[in-house]
């Protein structure tokens, strides 16, 4: 396996870790595979590691090339800094399908929380002319194959209305999973501004860009997630549904907000105990290798 760290963008601190299967390792070595690129959560205030490298590595197990995006955050790097990134990152795969036999047609992105909503950005912003310019592509390069939301922040408007963070949000943060937002909301970070008006807040709700541009998607949450409000995902799908877009959607009943993998390289066994949410994973896969098939229905 190939894993390198690459810095991607001139004047930023993001890098791209690579994950890559190395050609002369298997009997199928002149196949093309997909590629997948994960942007972790952490609320755009630090970059979940849980929804990194063990997401990475899955991908990886099952064939496909990953790559995970280590994006810049908090207040001082405000929209579209982190976007501009994953645009970078995105081409940097894309240009270097060749290198490291991807195939060009099938680079996907995955986000989780706060990198479902960037995951989603480019989804939503990869034809609009300060991308296309900056890059110097075309928006027919810079679509994504697909994308795969977990329990993505859509809107960006809290599931709670409380201004006590929730018990299940304390829990992340001490864990070092999700941002303290003691001292800026994540509406804050991403406008560069403590004081934002309500119009600035409503450009970065990604359920305003949903058109019949969006590319295919493949989106993951739970009924009990007290961070991301469920409804924001039904709203997703129906838009999707309204557009003829292609996706997939599963909410589980069961499961908390930053649950990666759910499975033993993230949570204790007993935690999984009588728990399906972690079979996600499975479904994606089954979804990348349908969404790279050309079906007449």
């Amino acid at each position: 396996m190939i894993c390198d760290t690459i810095k991607i963008l001139e004047k930023s601190n993001a890098t791209l870790k690579t994950y890559i299967l190395e050609r002369q390792e298997y009997a199928r070595k002149d196949i093309l595979r997909p590629a997948i690129i994960v942007c972790p959560g952490g609320g755009y205030a630090l970059v979940s590691q849980n929804e990194g490298e063990p997401v990475a590595l899955a991908y990886a197990k099952e064939g496909i090339n990953a790559f995970v995006l280590k994006y810049s955050v908090k207040i001082d790097n405000p929209f579209p800094q982190a976007l501009r990134e994953l645009a970078a990152a995105y081409l940097y795969v894309y240009r270097h399908a060749e290198e490291y036999f991807i195939d060009k047609k099938q680079i996907y992105v995955c986000g989780f929380s706060a990198g479902g909503h960037l995951a989603l950005s480019l989804g939503t912003f990869y034809y609009e002319n300060f991308l296309l310019e900056e890059f110097n592509t075309n928006e027919a390069v810079l679509k994504p194959a697909g994308l795969i939301l977990g329990y993505p922040s859509v809107s960006l408007h809290p599931a709670r209305t409380s201004k006590e963070p929730s018990v299940e949000l304390q829990k992340l943060i001490a864990a070092g999973l999700v941002g303290d937002f003691g001292k800026h909301s994540i509406q804050q970070i991403m406008t560069g501004k403590e004081n934002f008006t309500d119009e600035e807040a409503e450009r970065l709700n990604l359920l305003n860009r949903i058109d019949e541009k969006v590319p295919p998607m493949f989106i993951f949450g739970t009924n009990h997630d007290t961070v991301i409000h469920p409804l924001d995902l039904v709203t997703l799908a129906k838009k999707l549904r309204e557009n003829k877009i292609e996706f997939e959607f599963h909410l589980y009943n069961r499961g908390s907000h930053g649950l990666s993998l759910y499975d033993e390289t993230i949570a204790f066994p007993w935690q999984l105990e009588n728990m399906h949410v972690n079979d996600w994973f499975n479904q994606s896969i089954k979804w990348i290798k349908e969404n790279g098939r050309d079906i007449n229905v």
